[in-house]
C-alpha cells in the first residue's frame, strides 16, 4: 500500500516538475516572439504566401514542368505585385501628409458647421465652440507631427521587411514541391504515411481558408473602390486596399476600414447628404459580405467564435502591433485547424469554434457507468493507473 502511494506522490512530482519546465518554455517562447517580431512577421506572411501557392507548385511539378522555371517566374510575379502595390499605397500616404494642411482645415470648418446645428437643435446654453477652441489650444501639436514623424519611419522601414519576406518567400517556395521528403526525414519512415496525410489535409484547410478570404478581400476592396470612384473621393485606390487588408479582422475590420472614405467624404463635400449616402452603401456592403456571404463560403469548420477571435485581436496585437491584429485571425485558423488533428487537444479546437446547427439530444442513458464521475471513482482511477505504472526500483524496495 505504501509503495502505492509512494508511486503516486512521485508521479506527481513529475507531473508537476514537467507543469513547470511548460510554463517556462511558454513565457520563453513569447519573449522571443516579442523580441524577434522584425523577423517572425515577413516569415509569416511568406509561409501564409506560400501556403496559397503550394497546389500550384505541386500540379506544375506533376506536368512535367522545371521546377528552375516555377519558383522563379512565381516569385517574380508575386513580389512585382506587391512591389506595385506598396509603392502606390506609399505615394498615397504620403500625398495625404503633404496634404494635411488643407484637410485640417476643411474638417475644422465642418467640425463648427455641425456644432452650429447641435446648437440651433437643443438650444444648449453651452457655447460648444468656445470650449472647442480652449480644449484645440492645450492640445501639445508635437503629438501630431510625431505620429506622423513614426509613419514615415514606419514606410521606410518597410523596405527592409520587404527584402526579407522576400528571401524567406523563395527559399519556402523551392521546397514546397519536396514536403513529402521533408516530412519522412522529420518524422521517420513509420510515422511518415500519418505525418504526410495530417499535413495535406491541414493544407488543404488552411489553403481554402486563405484562398476564400483573399477572394472576399479583393471582392469587397474591388467593389468598394468602384463606389468611391463613382462618388469621386480621392485616394480611392488607398482606402480599397485598406478594406482589403482590414478584411481579415472579423467584426472590427469592416466597421475601421468605412471611416476613413466617409471622412474624406465629409472633407471633400460641402453638404452631408453625400457622406450619409455613401456611409449608407459602404455599411450595406459590408453586411452582406461579412454576415452572409462569407459564413456560407467558409462554413463553421473554418470560422472562429466571438470570444476566440477578441483574444486573438489582444494577443496578437499586443505581441506583434498591426501586423499581428491583421494576422491574428489567419494565425488562430492555423492553431485551430492544426488542434483539430491531435487527439488530446480536440477539445481546444471545439471551444475556439461554433457548434454545428444541428440539435443535439442528450440522455441520461447515452452517458455510461464508467463516464460518471464521483470522488471514489476518481480515487479508484487513480489507484489503477498507478498499479499499471511499473513501480520505480530503489534500494530499500531491492533489498
Amino acid at each position: 500500500m505504501n509503495l502505492q502511494y509512494n508511486t503516486i506522490y512521485r508521479g506527481a512530482f513529475m507531473d508537476r516538475n514537467t507543469n513547470i519546465l511548460f510554463m517556462l518554455f511558454i513565457f520563453v517562447v513569447f519573449y522571443l516572439m516579442t523580441t524577434l517580431q522584425t523577423i517572425l512577421i515577413p516569415l509569416t506572411l511568406a509561409l501564409l504566401f506560400a501556403l496559397l501557392f503550394q497546389p500550384m507548385i505541386i500540379f506544375l511539378d506533376k506536368k512535367r514542368v522545371p521546377g528552375a522555371l516555377i519558383v522563379p517566374i512565381l516569385s517574380i510575379i508575386t513580389l512585382s505585385a506587391l512591389f506595385i502595390v506598396t509603392n502606390i499605397v506609399i505615394s498615397s500616404v504620403s500625398q495625404i501628409f503633404t496634404a494635411k494642411d488643407f484637410f485640417a482645415e476643411r474638417f475644422s470648418f465642418k467640425l463648427n458647421l455641425v456644432l452650429d446645428l447641435v446648437e440651433n437643435y437643443t438650444q444648449s446654453p453651452l457655447n460648444l465652440k468656445e470650449v472647442l477652441e480652449s480644449a484645440s489650444k492645450h492640445i501639445d501639436t508635437s503629438i501630431i507631427s510625431n505620429t506622423a514623424g513614426n509613419i514615415v519611419g514606419r514606410l521606410s522601414s518597410f523596405a527592409g521587411s520587404f527584402v526579407m519576406f522576400s528571401i524567406y518567400f523563395i527559399v519556402l517556395l523551392s521546397g514546397m514541391a519536396n514536403y513529402k521528403r521533408y516530412l519522412i526525414h522529420v518524422g521517420g519512415k513509420k510515422n511518415a504515411r500519418l505525418l504526410i496525410q495530417n499535413y495535406e489535409t491541414i493544407q488543404k484547410s488552411i489553403f481554402s481558408y486563405l484562398t476564400i478570404k483573399t477572394f472576399i478581400g479583393i471582392l469587397t476592396a474591388t467593389s468598394i473602390g468602384i463606389i468611391l470612384t463613382i462618388f469621386g473621393i480621392k485616394f480611392a485606390l488607398l482606402f480599397a486596399f485598406l478594406t482589403f487588408l482590414l478584411n481579415f479582422i472579423p467584426t472590427f475590420g469592416s466597421i475601421i476600414a468605412a471611416l476613413p472614405p466617409i471622412a474624406m467624404a465629409i472633407i471633400q463635400y460641402d453638404t452631408f447628404s453625400v457622406p450619409i449616402t455613401l456611409a449608407v452603401i459602404l455599411l450595406i456592403l459590408q453586411l452582406t459580405m461579412g454576415n452572409f456571404i462569407e459564413p456560407k463560403l467558409l462554413g463553421n469548420r473554418l470560422r472562429l467564435n466571438t470570444v476566440t477571435v477578441i483574444f486573438g485581436l489582444v494577443f496578437w496585437g499586443y505581441m506583434w502591433g498591426i501586423p499581428g491584429m491583421i494576422l491574428s485571425v489567419p494565425l488562430m485558423v492555423v492553431l485551430k485547424l492544426t488542434l483539430e488533428y491531435i487527439p488530446s487537444t480536440r477539445v481546444l479546437a471545439r471551444l475556439m469554434s461554433y457548434p454545428e446547427k444541428k440539435k443535439v439530444k442528450l440522455d441520461s442513458s447515452d452517458i455510461s457507468e464508467n463516464q460518471k464521475f464521483t470522488f471514489s471513482s476518481i480515487w479508484q482511477r487513480i489507484v489503477e493507473s498507478a498499479k499499471q505504472q511499473p513501480p520505480h526500483k530503489d534500494k530499500k524496495t531491492e533489498s
